[in-house]
């Protein structure tokens, strides 16, 4: 019987005898099986899974397989009449809160405890067998960036986001899946071609795309929360008039993120990548950021990057666009 349904006199049968009273108490602490709450409670299986049918259909608790076992555990109800089933809802939720708040006689909580470090212990042998090549075994079910993008559910999602130097719209994709709306900026038109291409692939109908570059940004004054800029100061000619662009567009309170290369002497790699600049040295970058108005800058390096040979370090800088009255003294 669905639980918005449930009579109250049922809700009172189930809960009146002594043993459904300890089920429902054990299930209130953990999620178990029939056969352990059979070794914790010293009862016949056969009766331990009549009083979990009662308690069913009583709508106390709730059942998931997992593989080849079922789990049971207390239904989750609030205490007030907005709960499902509205008066009964509630009474159904105090009388859960009321048998969770009853403690366990010793000999019971013994067992019980006994049953969970068995699981513990089921766990920590797997992951014993598996620590050596457990971060392969993730990355091979998960890939290596999911942390990174869960990162992302710390910032309100309401924001408008711009991916300054987007090139390829490598970003895009995640950048939109997180934010309502996403501006990339990209000067070149063969690279902002790509962007559109990727943009369509994943149909993300929230981002725009807008051929420009960091000098002279196509962005409307105090248009965006966040500004980011990856791997694109050290191509433009005036880095500090890059910035108060950056500043420009931002939002009362808005954001910046930038990520760049240290300061280096790799003439291979500048080759290679073509860049105007040798890199920076974080705390001139700093300097620069809190010159055009920015405060609470700080940087710090990103140590574990898989990079080539001559590839120079990396280092993130972010700061805020606030009033002045706001910057600390």
């Amino acid at each position: 019987m669905p639980p918005s349904t449930t009579k109250p006199e049922t809700v009172f049968k189930a809960l009146a005898d002594a043993t459904r009273h300890r089920v429902l108490a054990l299930l209130s602490r953990h999620e178990l099986s029939v056969t352990e709450l059979v070794e914790i409670l010293r009862q016949p299986q056969s009766t331990v899974s009549r009083h979990l049918r009662v308690l069913r259909d009583a709508g106390l608790i709730l059942d998931r397989r997992d593989g080849n076992t079922v789990l049971y555990s207390v239904a989750s109800y609030r205490s007030d009449v907005d709960a499902p089933g509205g008066v009964n809802g509630s009474l159904t939720g105090r009388a859960l809160a009321w048998v969770a708040e009853e403690p366990l006689i010793p000999p019971m909580a013994a067992r019980l405890e006994e049953v969970m470090g068995r699981r513990r212990e089921m766990s920590h042998r797997f992951f014993h067998r598996v620590g050596h090549h457990w971060d392969a075994l993730r990355e091979e079910s998960f890939g290596t960036h999911f942390h990174l993008e869960a990162f992302l559910a710390l910032l309100p999602p309401e924001w408008v986001v711009a991916d300054i130097g987007t090139g390829t719209g490598y970003l895009l994709p995640t950048l939109a899946r997180h934010f309502d709306r996403v501006i990339g900026v990209e000067p070149v038109e063969r690279m902002l071609e790509a962007a559109r291409r990727r943009t369509e692939y994943y149909g993300l109908n929230n981002v725009s795309l807008e051929c420009g570059d960091l000098g002279q940004l196509p962005i409307n004054e105090t248009a965006v929360d966040l500004a980011i800029a990856l791997l694109v100061l050290h191509h433009v000619p005036t880095p500090d008039e890059a910035l108060k662009e950056l500043f420009r567009v931002l939002r009362h309170d808005g954001c910046v993120l930038i990520v760049e290369q240290t300061a280096h002497q790799s003439e291979s790699f500048r080759e290679r990548m073509q860049d105007r600049w040798w890199g920076f040295e974080p705390p001139r970058l700093c300097s620069l950021l809190e010159s055009v108005g920015f405060s609470r800058v700080r940087s710090r390096p990103l140590l574990h990057v898989d990079r080539a040979a001559d590839a120079p370090e990396l280092f993130v800088v972010t700061g805020r666009k606030t009033s002045k009255k706001e910057q600390p003294q």
